[in-house]
């Protein structure tokens, strides 16, 4: 035997990107190769393959401008991210506990939410003084984000810090001047942001100098995600909101290098794991793009960046899969490389998070810092050419979104004048009619919903005051899940009135390997309703079947079994379950060419995957006398 290296590049030739699709075309027989793409939002999808030649120019390393791979040459080895946990809870006592326990046991950051029902309700230095009581100033950032008036903790902050006598230079974190951000969140009659970045224009420059570390400017996309926005929407707007900052101190005299050096960037991180890493990845580019052309040094373009997870995506049925959820996202913004990053407790939509909440959320960065290591490579995501080319893709289609945002006179116009409003609109019916459908799925909520689940119970968060007339309208926030939660609502207030949940009868056609799939996607359909199934597989004639229906005590019937049975058995059996007093009969499975032979026979509605479940399970709430 040759004791020579062996000649793989002879023996194995490399494939060529042209010889593999011609080898996945042969496999789809005729369906377009578009047909593996997976879709974004914001017109973007998602290829089957991608390689070098995805990727047009080499990436810059991590610590070199336009900083897509981190704003630090060795990422987040020195030390890590900061785990910076939020607070908004109504009462200043019970927050200042909380904050005290989450810092003795792992977390190394603060970001209050401010002013009730919102948030924490700081009202003075005193208030704010006792919130801060057990956070130790010197070594821990705190970021603020109030939801009015964005001027005033600011000079709290800095009062209680020198009453404490903690040198200003020692301070971290942000002071949440974001008066869009505050439009958004709270509504105002009257909107005078550039009046407002006037007055912090002499504590940005002292800011620069006297606490370096303190950055006095937020840009938070928390009312644009949580409103419903697309993640494109929500980086654009996050940009032109950074911009029209920039314009404005500039106008009052700070030069934008100074500006960007003062400012701190909020996104959130929603459940698509490696869209939302790219996403994250291109807001670092498009910002050291911005700054560079305003002027601003290499040094001025790195984006300070906090990454939350997202509040749409969470559930208030079955709320333990939030757990799952938040570590999907915190582990997205990780390795995106954000600077600090908070993780939302899973019972959060059901109200105050109790300290086992507060504990999951906290431990879930711990495990991912700790024990896998992520804080050890610096851009894990860097050289991947799928990540590359979707970071490139998104930063493109932000940057339009951008332009478009200017042509309408920057971020605030666009807030007050509606368009924002209006793109919302938009965007969350796209997205509800994905969820209705289910090609947006949801476990717990939409997929495999628990009827018996124990519920967990908080304290209700508190209800916002109504805006005053006239008044510019805050954002609502949404979550994916409401729509069908309303059905398990409706179903839980029908099981306290009668002692029992809404039923259906099933009747299973054919032999249990013909019918046991589709009978068990029906149950597991009308579960998402709150409705309950009471199965009857053995149905001889219509008429045994009619009396098995009488006996389980329901006005609604479903027929569910293979498609080669329905021509002939469905016809007999829905009349005779009509004449049995059936309110309503559904049958499982699309209706194809019988569709108008069955609806003559009487049946009302057919369950098939890709419907629009929601107003199914709706219509057959009403059949179910389900208020």
């Amino acid at each position: 035997m040759s004791q020579g290296p062996l000649p793989t590049d002879t023996e194995f030739p490399p494939p060529s990107l042209d010889a593999w699709r011609r080898l996945v075309e042969k496999d789809l027989k005729g369906k377009p190769f578009t047909s593996l793409q997976s879709p974004l939002e914001g017109g973007l999808s998602l290829k089957p393959l991608y390689t070098s030649q995805d990727v047009a120019s080499p990436v810059e390393p991590p610590g070199v401008s336009p900083f897509v791979r981190g704003t630090g040459p060795l990422g987040h080895t020195e030390g890590g991210w900061t785990l910076c946990q939020e607070y908004a809870g109504s009462d200043v006592a019970s927050t200042a506990e909380a904050l005290r326990t989450d810092l003795e046991r792992g977390a190394q950051g603060v970001w209050l939410l401010l002013d009730a029902p919102h948030g924490v309700d700081v009202k003075d230095e005193a208030s704010l003084t006792q919130l801060l009581a057990h956070v130790p100033l010197e070594r821990t950032p705190v970021h603020l984000e109030p939801a009015r008036d964005v001027l005033a903790p600011a000079a709290l902050l800095l009062q209680v810090a020198d009453a404490r006598r903690v040198p200003r230079k020692a301070l971290s974190g942000s002071l949440g001047i974001d008066p869009i951000g505050a439009i958004a969140r709270a509504g105002a009659e009257k909107v005078d942001v550039a009046g407002t970045l006037a007055r912090a224009a002499p504590l940005v420059t002292s800011l620069l100098k006297e606490a370096p570390g303190l950055r006095a400017l937020l840009v938070s996309s928390r009312a644009w995600a949580d409103a419903g926005a697309t993640p494109v929407q929500e980086l654009a707007w996050a940009i032109a909101t950074g911009v029209e900052y920039l314009r404005e101190l500039e106008r009052a005299g700070v030069s934008p290098g100074d500006s960007a050096r003062s400012v701190q960037f909020a996104l959130s991180v929603g459940a698509q794991f490696f869209p939302e890493l790219a996403r994250l990845r291109a807001a670092r580019l498009l910002w050291s793009k911005v700054v560079a052309a305003s002027g601003g040094q290499p040094e001025a373009q790195a984006m300070v960046l906090h990454a939350r997870t997202a509040s749409a995506t969470k559930s208030k049925r079955d709320p333990w899969v939030n757990i799952l959820r938040a570590t999907s996202e915190s582990f997205a913004a990780v390795v995106a490389g954000a600077d600090s990053v908070s993780t939302a407790p899973f019972d959060e939509p059901l109200g105050a998070p109790d300290e086992q909440g507060r504990r999951l959320a906290r431990n879930t960065q711990l495990i991912l810092r700790d024990e896998a290591s992520l804080n050890r490579v610096a851009d894990p995501a860097g050289g991947s050419y799928y990540l590359e080319q979707l970071t490139g893709e998104i930063a493109r289609a932000a940057w339009t979104e951008l332009q478009r945002i200017e042509s309408l006179g920057g971020m605030t116009r666009a807030l007050v004048q509606g368009d924002v409003a209006r793109a919302l609109a938009e965007a969350v019916s796209a997205r509800d009619k994905a969820v209705r459908t289910r090609r947006l799925p949801m476990v717990g909520v939409s997929e495999f919903p628990h009827l018996s689940e124990t519920p967990v119970q908080r304290e209700p968060h508190p209800t916002p005051a109504p805006v005053a007339e006239g008044g510019f309208a805050p954002l609502r926030p949404v979550r994916l899940a409401e729509a069908f939660e309303s059905l398990r609502d409706a179903s839980d207030r029908h099981l306290a009135l009668y002692g029992a949940r809404p039923r259906a009868f099933m009747l299973s056609l054919g032999t249990v390997a013909e019918h046991t799939v589709r009978s068990m996607w029906v149950a597991n359909a009308l579960a998402v309703g709150g409705i309950e199934t009471t199965e009857h597989r053995d149905s001889p004639d219509a008429a045994h079947a009619a009396e098995a229906f009488v006996a389980a005590g329901t006005p609604l019937a479903i027929i569910s079994g293979p498609d080669t049975l329905y021509p002939d058995q469905v016809p007999a059996l829905v009349q005779a379950l009509k004449a049995r007093g059936a309110r309503a009969v559904a049958v499982a499975g699309r209706p194809g060419d019988h569709e108008a032979a069955f609806r003559a026979a009487g049946v009302d509605l057919f369950l098939y995957a890709g419907a629009d479940l929601f107003q199914l399970l709706k219509t057959l709430h009403t059949h179910l006398g389900v208020a």
